[in-house]
């Protein structure tokens, strides 16, 4: 009897020790009231045919809200600074030559910037001018499925999903089976979803119904929203061959040698802000995957480049061996317009033009577009001629470009503003209201999806101050930053105070006027881009003076020998003899993509970065016509890849309410 009794009180005493021996995980049941089902879309910017690089744009984002946050007084501080650079935060961790946040370089830097290891990784055909690389058009642009990443979370900190194990149910008949704490992947019909049932260890299923929110959106305009300046893959220099005044020259003479784009004609890149702002749409929002069309092309207008043809910036001649040889703008056909290329992608049948404005036959489109990026005008007025009449020096070079209609005096751009921005902008409204299916609830056609962008002003040195100039002839003119940044061309090239002041009254003018006939179309007009200053103590001539040695803050063109002072640029005849480059090498030093204190390309910048040349038929480089056109200057003034970034954060700024109110169905 003794013997039966010890038997019972060691088997209970066995029980309650292997009562605390149980790991909570095995003791817990799963339900829906601790643990609940999470998903994101694998590949959220469709534009990338490889989920890779878009997953190294969202790492990114994740280092820098991660480091941001202790930096930060309080969450609402942190949160407002993440959301007003998170573009630009990206930028710095991807591009930096020091690992983020640190003053130690980082080993295997890649000088040729990120969108180097992209480019032949896209859904774009630059031979077709269409995103049709990943399975042709009609899948890219209407997509059949989309993969997600579906997990279960955990909503206490004591329930664990370790040591259960699931039974997934996606749609009718996909079973999956496997460790609960794991993530499993699954494909997503679009649009209509599917319902996702789990269940541990038999428990009673946890349900819920997934749907992928795609958006489409469309990137329209011109350089500044094509990304000009920014090449996929920047020029490579060379280490011991120089060129005029002993300047560097490109490693390969011939075409082969040139910078790469995205679209080389239209100088697209990677970099562009309207690319940035889509693909930080997908980063920000798990649930949705974005369908981006860039069509933007450097060089447009309204009526020449967005509605027409145009003229391109790329140049060619018909023979470089020539006497003079005969130097022309590449051109498109009359059906090669941004609106043609993208019709030819929204529409089901072949657009068609009716009484100048592109249509789509029977409105019979592939889907709707949910919001247009846009950025135009500054070509209609005559940018590019005012920053000319700006740096030109004076003279008979002066005259004969006024007479040419090269240069565009402040007064004339005024006059443009106020006589050819009014009407360009009514017939852009009204080409957008014939071809862009942009409905909203009831509406057939909402303008207020049109996103104009406006442009910044790029004139402020390190201190946000306009930058200066030559103001009497009794100064010497390399000592200006201004001066040093376009040495290449010092020839024909200076700034001087009156004028950069007079160009930089008209700035104001623009914004404003911009901004009233984007209110007049019934359009979003994202003006942080000049109001919120991003680019103040950031514009063309602006240094770190802390980081002189640093060869991303010098802004003369390296040069080959000596000088009579530090800041003198390259000098023919004996000052020239010497060996050694200086400040830095060409070939071994220059970074186009890491990061300075200026976010503008100067003409320093462009001959460094791009170095375009004309090239002959033969594929011969004609350096004479490169140097006269001036088209080893293109690209110059305008955002590199931080200003672009910024731009991009600007933008988001205004867009991120509309995206929110999207979403709730509103």
């Amino acid at each position: 009897m003794k013997l039966a009794k010890d038997n019972i009180l060691r088997q209970f005493f066995i029980f309650i020790v292997c009562l605390f021996c149980v790991t909570p995980s095995q003791a817990e049941v799963l339900t829906s009231g601790n643990v609940q089902i999470t998903w994101k879309v694998v590949n959220r910017f469709r534009f990338f045919r490889d989920p890779a690089v878009f997953q190294e744009q969202e790492r990114a984002w994740r280092e820098y809200a991660s480091r941001l946050a202790p930096r930060s007084g309080n969450a609402d501080d942190s949160g407002n600074l993440l959301a007003s650079s998170s573009v630009l935060g990206i930028e710095h961790v991807l591009n930096d030559r020091f690992i983020p946040f640190t003053d130690e370089l980082r080993r295997g830097f890649d000088w040729r910037g990120w969108a180097a290891r992209a480019t032949d990784k896209t859904c774009y055909d630059p031979k077709t001018h269409s995103h049709s690389a990943c399975g042709g058009i009609d899948a890219y642009v209407v997509p059949r499925q989309h993969e997600i990443e579906i997990s279960l979370r955990s909503l206490a900190e004591d329930v664990s999903l370790e040591g259960h194990v699931c039974h997934w149910q996606l749609g009718a008949d996909v079973v999956q089976e496997g460790p609960c704490e794991q993530p499993i992947r699954a494909l997503v019909p679009y649009p209509d979803g599917i319902t996702i049932t789990v269940n541990a260890d038999a428990e009673r299923p946890i349900s819920l119904d997934a749907a992928v929110r795609d958006l489409l959106i469309v990137g329209l305009g011109d350089s500044f929203a094509s990304g000009e300046g920014n090449p996929d893959v920047p020029v490579k220099l060379d280490e011991q061959r120089r060129s005029q005044n002993l300047y560097p020259t490109r490693a390969i003479d011939g075409a082969q040698g040139s910078a790469l784009w995205l679209d080389r004609l239209c100088h697209r890149s990677l970099y562009s802000y309207q690319l940035r702002a889509a693909m930080q749409v997908a980063i920000e929002n798990p649930q949705v995957s974005v369908t981006f069309l860039g069509h933007a092309c450097s060089g447009a207008a309204v009526d020449k480049g967005l509605i027409g043809p145009q003229s391109y910036v790329e140049f060619k001649s018909d023979d470089a061996a020539a006497a003079s040889p005969v130097v022309q703008a590449f051109t498109g056909s009359k059906d090669d317009s941004e609106f043609a290329w993208l019709l030819r992608e929204l529409c089901v049948a072949a657009p068609v033009k009716d009484q100048g404005l592109w249509t789509c036959p029977g409105n019979k489109f592939r889907r709707s577009v949910d919001y247009v990026f846009l950025s135009v005008g500054g070509n209609d007025i005559g940018f590019s001629g005012l920053v000319s009449w700006t740096t030109l020096r004076q003279g008979a070079l002066t005259k004969l470009a006024s007479w040419a209609g090269v240069t565009v005096s402040p007064n004339q751009f005024q006059a443009n503003i106020e006589n050819i921005l009014p009407t360009a902008y009514e017939h852009l409204a009204r080409q957008l209201e014939r071809a862009m299916p942009l409905p909203s609830g009831t509406l057939g056609y909402d303008p207020s999806h049109v996103i104009l962008t406006a442009y910044p002003d790029i004139l402020a040195d390190e201190k946000g101050e306009t930058c200066r100039g030559v103001g009497n002839s009794g100064e010497t003119e390399d000592e200006f930053a201004a001066n040093r940044s376009m040495d290449r061309y010092s020839n024909w090239l200076v700034v001087n105070q009156d004028k950069v002041d007079a160009a930089h009254s008209e700035l104001e003018l623009l914004y404003k006027s911009m901004k009233s006939l984007a209110e007049a179309n019934g359009w979003t007009f994202a003006g942080r881009a000049h109001t919120d200053k991003p680019f103040r103590g950031h514009g063309f001539c602006a240094r770190d003076p802390g980081r002189d040695g640093d060869p991303a803050e010098v802004l003369m063109v390296p040069c080959w020998g000596k000088a009579a002072r530090i800041t003198q640029s390259c000098q023919p005849g004996i000052l020239g003899q010497g060996t050694g480059w200086r400040p830095y090498s060409p070939a071994t030093q220059d970074y186009p993509y890491a990061l300075r204190q200026r976010w503008v390309r100067t003409i320093n910048d462009a001959f460094m970065v791009i170095n375009q040349k004309i090239v002959d038929r033969s594929g011969q480089v004609d350096e004479a016509s490169s140097v006269r056109d001036f088209t080893e200057t293109t690209g110059a003034m305008h955002p590199n890849a931080e200003g672009n970034a910024a731009l991009a954060d600007a933008m988001l700024m205004d867009l991120r309410p509309a995206i929110a109110k999207l979403m709730d169905g509103q």
